[in-house]
């Protein structure tokens, strides 16, 4: 069969070779190629057909597919662009212009072409990467919904089951997540997002050494999954392996640099440990993805305590609180400050009022990080109390 293949391939650019300007002629060698993976003479005969016709939109649309086959997501928005700026009006075209955009994390641009008059009609997977841009971009609801829909047509789909499971244990559905975690792993036992939900629920559960295992084999089969190495942080975290959990935190911001917990969290790993400065780095770092996050401006308050910038402090304790009067990092930071005005009793009201507060569902236990932090602190005075 693959002799057969290439024979025709073959044929086909022999008869080009013979008539150059055949522009049907050269589009089925371009097809043949794609459908054989030979991408490399697919990019020549488009090349060479661009140089004939520039504006070609069926051209444009070819190489598009080939720079996504090839990973060139720049490239190939920019040919597609063009296809789409000469006419070619295709639920593929779109779908693919949608994908380049999106594995340039420029999820709301990919939106718009995902919304395309009957794009989910042509290509329904169109709908399982419309899920994935309302993922990113927290709208779980929204996402929730078009999994439920692309299943409609799709119902044995893995990954569709396993970002669906994820979604919904996000969404703190927990038993609906877990059926599809099940439906996902049968069809596909390395699905990443269903091993993803499955540690997580593991770990929400308490059962440490159970979501260890999961996380490590998760990271081991993906090794590029930042949200793997994030949990397998927060595992470490809860046991105050904190040389451990740095190692896993940096590879988690490594591979999601927009994922706001994980800079939040290797702040904290920081402050426990000492280094006030790369604490403050990691918490500039979280700023630069959402400026409008108030732990990390507590995070930054907390830095300059430590630092004796008492008036910094001050201020970027009153930012946090006006973003969020109910998050955690200013009131420490607060209660840092009480401390070294020696205000002992003021301080010790504080923190108790911290320790009581209900955890609420979240990446990370300020109140693990905060009790971790006091005994360093307690450490530099005595080194015998810790």
């Amino acid at each position: 069969m693959t002799a057969q293949v290439g024979s025709r391939l073959q044929r086909l650019q022999s008869f080009l070779q013979a008539d150059a300007g055949n522009v049907a002629l050269r589009k089925d060698a371009i097809r043949e190629a794609c459908d054989t993976g030979q991408w490399q003479i697919a990019q020549e005969l488009i090349e060479a057909g661009l140089l004939i016709g520039p504006d070609d939109a069926g051209l444009l649309g070819h190489a598009g597919f080939v720079h996504l086959q090839q990973q060139r997501y720049d490239d190939a928005e920019r040919v597609l662009s063009a296809a789409l700026a000469q006419g070619l009006d295709t639920p593929e075209l779109h779908y693919n212009l949608a994908f380049a955009i999106f594995m340039q994390r420029r999820y709301e641009a990919a939106l718009e072409h995902l919304n395309a008059p009957l794009l989910p009609l042509e290509l329904p997977l169109a709908r399982l990467l419309k899920a994935r841009c309302l993922h990113h971009l927290g709208r779980r609801p929204e996402a929730i919904e078009a999994c439920w829909m692309f299943l409609v047509s799709a119902p044995d789909h893995a990954e569709a089951h396993g970002l669906l499971a994820l979604l919904l244990n996000d969404e703190s559905q927990q038993e609906s997540a877990a059926e599809h975690v099940q439906a996902a792993l049968t069809r596909d036992p390395q699905q990443l997002e269903a091993l993803l939900a499955h540690a997580s629920m593991q770990f929400a559960a308490h059962s440490y050494d159970e979501a260890r295992r999961s996380f490590e084999s998760l990271v081991k089969s993906h090794p590029d999954c930042g949200r793997g190495w994030l949990g397998l942080a927060l595992v470490d975290l809860n046991l105050m392996r904190m040389d451990a959990a740095r190692r896993s935190i940096e590879l988690a911001t490594k591979h999601s640099p927009d994922h706001l917990g994980g800079w939040h969290i290797l702040g904290w790993i920081h402050l426990v440990s000492g280094d006030v400065a790369s604490a403050q780095q990691a918490f500039e770092r979280a700023l630069e993805v959402d400026g409008r996050f108030s732990e990390s401006h507590g995070g930054l308050a907390i830095v300059a305590a430590m630092q004796g910038r008492q008036e910094d402090a001050r201020r970027s304790i009153k930012l946090a609180l006006r973003l969020d009067r109910d998050a955690m990092s200013p009131q420490y930071a607060l209660l840092l400050l009480l401390q070294q005005e020696g205000l002992a009793q003021e301080a010790q009201a504080v923190l108790d009022d911290f320790l009581a507060r209900p955890a609420p569902r979240s990446d990370m236990s300020y109140r693990d990080m905060v009790e971790a932090h006091q005994r360093y602190l307690r450490s530099r005075v005595d080194p015998l109390s810790s």
